[in-house]
């Protein structure tokens, strides 16, 4: 059973860069969002793709030590590397709205650190 949860992982990780890609790259999409705390588009495609291609050679690694009879442990490796991929993504976001965050904070005192 390690064949679908590998294919599952891989589909996982084209799924998430084709859906940020499509958002950064459509046309007249801001570079980021607006507002306070507003999220750079290109920094988190550039997470996204990190992360997804990361996906897929873990999704090679589950087919290699499928095959080499440890269906159990390419089991376990996939679904701990989809956890772990979801964690890497809210890390993230929460890193990316943070330094927004900071940067409008010091834009509006002026340079100033607070």
């Amino acid at each position: 059973m390690y064949a679908p949860i590998a294919v599952l992982v891989a589909a996982t990780a084209l799924f998430a860069a084709g859906i940020v890609w499509r958002r950064v790259r459509r046309p007249g999409a801001p570079a980021a969002t607006t507002g306070l705390g507003a999220l750079d588009l290109d920094q988190l495609q550039g997470f996204v793709f990190v992360g997804s291609g990361t996906l897929v050679l873990l999704a090679v690694a589950v087919v290699v030590v499928g095959l080499t009879g440890r269906a159990g442990q390419a089991e376990a490796m996939g679904v701990l590397g989809l956890i772990a991929y979801l964690v890497y993504l809210l890390v993230a976001v929460a890193l990316i709205s943070r330094t927004a965050r900071r940067a409008a904070r010091r834009a509006v005192s002026g340079g100033r650190s607070a």
